[in-house]
C-alpha cells in the first residue's frame, strides 16, 4: 500500500505504481524514507522532505554532480508545495549504527577528508552564483550567534557570548587557513553507509560551502559515543589521508573552531523552529550548550 505522504505524487511518479513492498527506514515531521522493492526485484530508495529538508535535491544538482562527490546514484526528482521526492539508489543496507565497528568510523574520517579534498579541488566547476548562494561564510555565523542571543529558548547566554567572542577572534583564521570545501552538517553514524571497506555518506539536505571542520567534530563524538574508540585516532585517521603535515594541535584547534560552527547552526535551528519540527528535541539544547562549553575550555 502506498504511503500516505506519497498519495499525492501517484501522477509524477510512476515507479510507486510499480512498488511490491515498502519498508520504512526513517520518519520525522520533514522527512520521510522508504526502501522499495520494485516487482523486477530491484530496490531504490525513496525520499520525502518538507520545507528545508526539500533542499537535498537542489544540493545534488548544484552542489554534488559538479563537485564530484560520491553519493548514491539519483534517478529522479519531484517538487511540489514546498516538499521534494527524491529516487535514488539503493546503496547499503547498514550504516554505522547499525555496526559501529571502529573501522568503519576510521575509514569515515579517511572519507571526510578525501570528500573535503575532492570539493575544494572542483569548486571552480561552480558559477559565482551558485558559490555565494552556497556559501555560509564567518558574518553568517557571526549572525546566527546573535539570533541565539535574542532566543528566549536558552537559559544560558553566557555561553553563547563566548562563543561568539571566541568565533570573532578566530573563525577567519581558521577559514584562511583551509581551502573552502563541502560541509556535510550531519556527519553522524545514521548518515555514514557501509559499502565494503568504504563508507558512503548520504543525506545532504543542509550542506553548504565552508573551510570548517564541524564533520570531524561531529564524526569524533559519534564514534566515541558508539564505538567507544579515542578521538585521537578518528584524527590520526583524518590526518594521515590529507597527508600535508597537519600537526595534531593545529588539527585540533580547527575541529574546536568547526565544533563550535555546528553547535551554533545546530542550536539556531533548534530554538527557532526545530524544537516544534521534532517534538522533544528542546531536551537536546542543554547537552548541546554543555557541548559547546567544553570547547570553550580547551
Amino acid at each position: 500500500m502506498i504511503p500516505e505522504r506519497f498519495m499525492s505524487y501517484r501522477g509524477l511518479i510512476p515507479i510507486v505504481e510499480e512498488v511490491a513492498e515498502w519498508s520504512l527506514l526513517r520518519k520525522w515531521s520533514l522527512s520521510e524514507v522508504y526502501r522499495i522493492k520494485l516487482k523486477t526485484g530491484e530496490s531504490r530508495i525513496l525520499k520525502w522532505g518538507g520545507e528545508e529538508m526539500s533542499r537535498e535535491a537542489d544540493i545534488y544538482r548544484t552542489l554534488l554532480q559538479p563537485l564530484q562527490i560520491r553519493a548514491p546514484i539519483v534517478y529522479g526528482f519531484y517538487e511540489k508545495d514546498r516538499s521534494g521526492i527524491i529516487l535514488m539508489e539503493d546503496a547499503g543496507m547498514h550504516n554505522l549504527e547499525q555496526r559501529p565497528e571502529p573501522a568503519h568510523f576510521l575509514e569515515a574520517a579517511r572519507e571526510l577528508a578525501r570528500f573535503r579534498a575532492t570539493a575544494s579541488m572542483n569548486l571552480d566547476r561552480l558559477s559565482k552564483p551558485t558559490i555565494a548562494a552556497h556559501t555560509l561564510n564567518s558574518d553568517r555565523f557571526l549572525k546566527l550567534a546573535d539570533d541565539l542571543l535574542r532566543a528566549p529558548k536558552l537559559a544560558d547566554q553566557a555561553v553563547v557570548w563566548k562563543i561568539k567572542e571566541m568565533l570573532s577572534r578566530q573563525l577567519d583564521k581558521a577559514i584562511r587557513k583551509v581551502p573552502p570545501t563541502l560541509v556535510h552538517h550531519d556527519y553522524h553514524a545514521k548518515n555514514l553507509l557501509i559499502q565494503g571497506n568504504r563508507i558512503l555518506p548520504i543525506d545532504w539536505s543542509i550542506a553548504y560551502i565552508n573551510a570548517h571542520l564541524g564533520d570531524l567534530y561531529c564524526l569524533i563524538m559519534e564514534a566515541a559515543s558508539w564505538s567507544r574508540l579515542p578521538g585521537e585516532d578518528v584524527m590520526q585517521a583524518y590526518r594521515e589521508e590529507v597527508g600535508n603535515g597537519l600537526s595534531m594541535e593545529e588539527l585540533s584547534w580547527q575541529i574546536r573552531i568547526g565544533g563550535l560552527c555546528w553547535l551554533v547552526k545546530s542550536l539556531r535551528w533548534l530554538v527557532y523552529g526545530g524544537t516544534e519540527a521534532i517534538p522533544g528535541s528542546d531536551k537536546w539544547i542543554p547537552d548541546l550548550l554543555e557541548d559547546a562549553g567544553k570547547l570553550l575550555q580547551n
